[in-house]
């Protein structure tokens, strides 16, 4: 369940519908169905998985081309309520925060579902160099949400608290060599107690060998 708020807080919202059709939905949105299909299993649901094909998307005077992608909807009053509980809240991009009271024991999980909706690992080897230059990045429209994680995992595993930055419309978190190899080796533990992502675990399996 913490790797699923963690991909819920990336990729995930939650709508209050009472008004119209009297309930309330959680719904996860993600490219990758396979991985849906484990967050599926996880919470022991019967809802089946909807396929939106590519379409454009306009977000402030820009249009932008959104990949297909599947979506896991779910119609619960109570998982609702237990998001709000949580700070998930409607409309959250902007707003959301690091969900209180996650123990350090399960801090792992949660940061590979976020990892897995609004993460990423960059490998470059910069010109005139050998080595190559390892980043993990966390995008959010919520700075407080990057911050909580930023001061989370500098308790947790004395990572350095870095400068978040804003580009292009969003927040990123940004760490070094040093702390992505802490970080990924932290998020990637337990493997198989939590789902995960298999094409970035893949990506994390190479530098690993490298």
């Amino acid at each position: 369940m913490a790797y699923v708020l963690g991909l819920i807080v990336s990729d995930g919202a939650v709508e209050d519908c009472r008004k119209s059709s009297r309930t309330c939905y959680l719904s996860i949105t993600n490219t990758d169905k396979p991985l849906l299909m484990q967050v599926q299993k996880a919470l022991s649901s019967s809802h089946r998985l909807e396929t939106r094909l590519p379409h454009n998307h306009l977000f402030g005077k820009k249009s932008y081309l959104c990949k297909k992608c599947h979506i896991l909807r779910i119609a619960n009053k109570q998982i609702f309520q237990d998001l709000i509980n949580l700070g998930i809240r409607p409309r959250k991009s902007l707003t959301a925060i690091l969900p209180p009271l996650i123990p350090n024991s399960l801090f792992n999980f949660f940061l590979r579902g976020y990892f897995d909706g609004d993460g990423c690992l960059n490998l470059s080897v910069p010109p005139g160099r050998k080595t190559t230059r390892i980043k993990v990045i966390y995008t959010s429209g919520s700075m407080k949400l990057l911050d909580g994680i930023n001061q989370r995992l500098a308790e947790i595993l004395s990572t350095t608290v870095r400068k978040i930055n804003f580009n292009s419309g969003a927040y990123r978190l940004i760490y070094g060599k040093n702390d992505s190899l802490k970080i990924l080796k932290f998020m990637y533990s337990d493997l198989n107690s939590a789902p995960f992502l298999q094409r970035k675990y893949d990506h994390y399996k190479t530098l690993k060998l490298g």
